[in-house]
């Protein structure tokens, strides 16, 4: 198979696979550090706390390997929560209770305090009187086990009980050894939390309603026209946002490539037939996430949960940045400059759909509103409000169809033009660099951030050796400077007291209305997202509106696909990322929503209001 009909199957498969939901390489109970049990025990009516139900309770026990450990259900600073899902046999979605963990340092930072479950650890599941088939219970659990010198994703799926079995004759829960440490864990905990209805696996446990308001009601969309006007703005200030920077050294490399013929004719021709090109990748994209987000309810920029993508994106980004240093020739979307290929055409649509593949993660102003609107329309909604948003982006290139003279506007070859290829090729292996912290973990920048000083300042140690000696001292001063503090940025800090708590839908579900809460709505592929939490939510200013003002912040984290997130979100009228959602003491129906970029004076001010 030649070598770009190989790349155009891969990528194409990347894509088709997309909607999936994404699945780690788990291993295998068989080849665990770990293995688990299950003993049931009867609970009487009220014996849990008062107005409880009786019925069976499940205690299921880790037996973790020496030296070995998992993440507990709310693990603190970093790690995987664990998290089990039980199911009836007619279906019904059982509650689970998970125990806080012992706090110990996390094995790879150790600055960082987090609570794991360790040899012995028991969770428990609850299953009520009043079932129609409650037995065999199916136990579903995910986890991440760590060991000092390494951590392994994991799936742990076993079935408990026969159909039939005889719940009086089980040991009472209440005479066990954990029975009061069980009974502490329950604390705070209500019936009307564990009330059993039928649920898939892959369902939300909480039926999220509410009556949003929201912080710039003259944003919101309220019809299909505002919507196809909000959506062509929305795709065109796309193009300018500093957080699509990989899209804008896309575009930058790509339009004065074009525009590199002698021949004006010949020159026009191609400029024309390149935007061309690019415009239908972009708007065939924009086409294809419009069919994946509307069938699947996912947010937009969730294609960035799946953990595979980003690796393959990441590649992707380093072959580029790669290929403008002449290494090697890609098949399909090359950038350098003047470089040739046998078919413009494809390279140009390839190029367009790379170019708003890797901007969904960032959303500009007002597109929070027209998503929010848009996502729970019909199919033809959805499909003519998402080209209007891929119209807005590809505008720029459809006036240079319309009128190729303003390509006089753009820059002209020149030596110059090295350097310029060289930044944005630097900026691509950045790119890369960041999409590989985010799909194995922050604590790799730790070294990939000096790398990429390094081989940055590598290339300026060779450049400037025919400069003047003075350019030389400075340019070498400053690249070790950058050095060091790029090593002292990425080293672990000491550990603070994080402000924020993280999310659990039954507390949450809980407490909502009895206090003030902050929800930020996050993703570690969402640029934008933390550009806010640098100058906005950081830590010193949530602590000190925290006293302040007397309100939670709750962090709900969407890096990873969970239908409790998802759900959440949907049920506050958002389907992208940043958002952030207000709740008032006695006002449980009535969030303020916060969409897209704000500024702290905005969110104090909202604060203020309390």
């Amino acid at each position: 198979m030649p070598i770009n009909k190989l790349f155009f199957a891969l990528l194409l498969s990347a894509l088709l696979l997309l909607p999936a939901r994404p699945a780690n390489a788990l291993i295998q109970p068989s080849s665990l550090a770990m293995k688990t049990s299950v003993a049931a025990f009867s609970v009487d009516p009220d014996a849990i706390w008062p107005g409880s139900p009786g019925g069976a309770l499940l205690a299921m026990t880790l037996h973790i390997d020496k030296d070995w450990y998992t993440y507990s259900n709310i693990p603190g600073d970093t790690g995987k929560p664990t998290r089990l899902t039980a199911t009836a046999a007619d279906g019904t979605a059982l509650a689970v209770f998970y125990p806080k963990g012992k706090e110990k340092p996390d094995s790879y930072d150790p600055t960082l305090i987090v609570h794991a479950y360790l040899d012995g650890t028991r969770l428990f599941v609850l299953v009520p009187d009043g079932l129609t088939a409650p037995f065999p219970v199916n136990l579903s659990m995910d986890l991440l086990l760590c060991h000092p010198t390494r951590c392994v994703p994991a799936r742990v799926e076993q079935s408990f009980g026969k159909a039939g079995l005889d719940i009086v004759a089980l040991p009472p829960a209440s005479s066990q050894p954990w029975w009061d440490e069980f009974r502490h864990m329950t604390h705070g905990t209500n019936q009307a939390e564990i009330v059993p209805e039928k649920a898939d696996t892959g369902a939300a446990i909480v039926d999220w309603k509410f009556t949003p308001t929201y912080f710039q009601p003259g944003l919101e969309v309220g019809g299909l026209l505002s919507a196809i006007l909000m959506g062509l703005l929305a795709g065109l200030i796309l193009n300018v946002m500093p957080c699509v920077l990989p899209v804008v050294s896309l575009k930058l490399s790509s339009l004065l490539g074009a525009g590199a013929d002698s021949d004006p004719h010949a020159r026009i021709r191609a400029f024309r037939q390149h935007n061309v090109f690019f415009v239908l990748g972009v708007l065939t994209f924009f086409l294809f996430l419009a069919v994946v987000l509307g069938a699947t309810g996912s947010a937009w920029g969730a294609l960035f949960q799946n953990r595979w993508l980003v690796f393959a994106m990441a590649t992707v980004m380093g072959a580029l940045g790669l290929s403008l240093f002449g290494l090697f020739h890609l098949p399909v979307i090359d950038l350098k400059f003047g470089a040739g290929h046998k078919d413009p055409r494809k390279q140009a649509f390839f190029t367009g759909m790379l170019t708003t593949l890797l901007a969904t993660p960032c959303s500009g102003p007002f597109l929070g509103g027209v998503l929010g609107w848009a996502l729970i329309q019909g199919p033809l909604v959805i499909a003519t409000v998402f080209f209007c948003i891929g119209l807005g982006m590809a505008s720029p290139y459809i006036l240079l169809i319309i009128s190729p003279g303003l390509s006089r506007f753009l820059p002209r070859s020149g030596p110059w033009i090295e350097y310029v290829e060289k930044g944005i090729a630097f900026f691509l292996l950045g790119t890369a660099f960041y999409l590989v912290g985010i799909a194995i973990g922050g604590a790799s920048l730790r070294i990939l951030a000096p790398l990429w000083v390094i081989l940055f300042g590598g290339w300026l140690w060779v450049r400037s050796r025919d400069a003047g000696q003075g350019v030389q001292l400075v340019l070498r001063v400053g690249m070790l400077v950058l050095l060091a503090a790029t090593v002292y940025w990425t080293m672990p800090m000491q550990a603070e007291t994080d402000p924020w708590e993280h999310f659990e839908p039954a507390a949450l579900n809980r407490d909502l209305g009895s206090e003030n809460i902050l929800l930020d709505f996050t993703a570690d592929w969402c640029p934008t997202c933390k550009v806010l939490e640098a100058t906005v939510l950081t830590r010193k200013n949530v602590t000190v509106w925290k006293e302040r003002y007397n309100v939670r912040f709750i962090k709900v984290d969407m890096t990873e696909r969970d239908p409790e997130t998802e759900a959440l979100l949907a049920a506050l009228g958002s389907r992208s990322l940043p958002t952030a959602a207000l709740f008032r003491m006695n006002g449980r129906q009535t969030p303020v929503v916060i969409r897209d970029l704000y500024t702290a004076d905005q969110l104090e001010n909202l604060l203020k209001s309390l």
